[in-house]
């Protein structure tokens, strides 16, 4: 006998006419390769031989097997509520949202596959905007888009030939043992206006970010020195920034902060990883050719307020404020 399968409509219909030609149950049980307990429990279950009804039988079963699933977690509108807010307001990914719900303790728990079958299920029950729109999928961090390569065309960065190279960096600042060791850069917006200069120390992935009138050296300089003289000495050990003519005022950097500062290779992005892939979290806010001049500081702020609370997988689902500041952030 074959292994045991749920009896369909089909067979239950074929047990009816059984009954209405007078079959016996074995010959019923024989011609469905049944047992004859499956067929006789059917029967005696869905109103016997007299009253035996093949679609009441089929309702019932289809009743019984929906009440004994398990309900979707996502069903619940405190979880599915919550979970749209931390996409929508807070810009985290799935594998975050679970991850910092897991590290809170919160009753609310859900893994990040459940999370994105059920924005491909129903939009976590967002309705769309219009037809054939991408709904909550277009908001999530990840759109997959491709990445340019540095030093392909037009190459002009790499010219510090003569300035101190990032293999002379301490060994605290390779193996993020000590705060203070920084990686530095701009995110520019529309050509001719206004930049971001960013700033991420390696062991905490604690961002700073301040917008800059324009990338001159100077100009850059002075914001640096703004942004990292506020911190404490022990905070600011040495900073790595990008190669590009923006920071040919590294000495001056370096004299008035009583740091150090290195360079890495040549069309080497990766050295400075931690910097970078910051920078793309930035540019998810402020994608390419957008006018910062048009964003307010308090906008800009809200932004960098945002990531430094975001978890991070890294950090072991700690946010870099509460790695960096020491302060505990609760989801509410």
């Amino acid at each position: 006998m074959s292994p045991y399968t749920h009896l369909t409509l089909k067979d239950r219909e074929s047990i009816l006419l059984g009954i209405n030609t007078g079959e016996t149950l074995e010959t019923i049980a024989r011609r469905l390769k049944r047992s004859k307990s499956t067929i006789s429990r059917e029967i005696a279950r869905n109103g016997g031989w007299q009253d035996y009804s093949a679609a009441d039988a089929q309702k019932r079963y289809q009743q019984a097997r929906l009440a004994s699933r398990r309900p979707r977690i996502l069903a619940r509108p405190e979880t599915r509520e919550a979970v749209i807010r931390y996409i929508t307001a807070l810009h985290w990914s799935p594998e975050q949202i679970a991850g910092r719900l897991a590290l809170e303790g919160s009753r609310i728990r859900i893994s990040y596959p459940t999370i994105y079958r059920g924005i491909c299920l129903d939009n976590l029950g967002v309705p769309l905007k219009s037809h054939g729109a991408r709904g909550l999928p277009r908001q999530l961090r990840h759109r997959g888009k491709t990445r340019k390569v540095k030093g392909t065309i037009n190459e002009r960065r790499g010219r510090f030939n003569d300035a101190p190279s990032i293999h002379d960096r301490p060994r605290s600042a390779e193996n993020r043992s000590w705060f203070g060791h920084w990686e530095g850069d701009t995110v520019r917006g529309k050509t001719g206006h206004s930049a971001l200069v960013t700033l991420v120390d390696r062991k905490s992935r604690y961002l700073l970010s301040k917008r800059t009138a324009n990338v001159k050296a100077d100009t850059v300089r002075d914001v640096m020195i703004e942004l990292l003289g506020a911190l404490p000495a022990n905070r600011v050990r040495t900073v790595t920034p990008d190669r590009g003519t923006e920071f040919a005022r590294y000495r001056e950097l370096a004299e008035c902060l009583a740091t150090q500062v290195f360079f890495p290779d040549p069309h080497a992005p990766q050295q400075r990883g931690t910097n970078e892939n910051t920078n793309g979290l930035i540019r998810e806010y402020f994608p390419k050719n957008t006018d910062l001049d048009l964003q307010t500081d308090a906008e800009i702020d809200a932004y960098i307020a945002q990531l430094n609370n975001r978890p991070r997988k890294v950090l072991g689902w700690k946010t870099p404020s509460e790695v960096f500041m020491g302060k505990k952030l609760h989801l509410s």
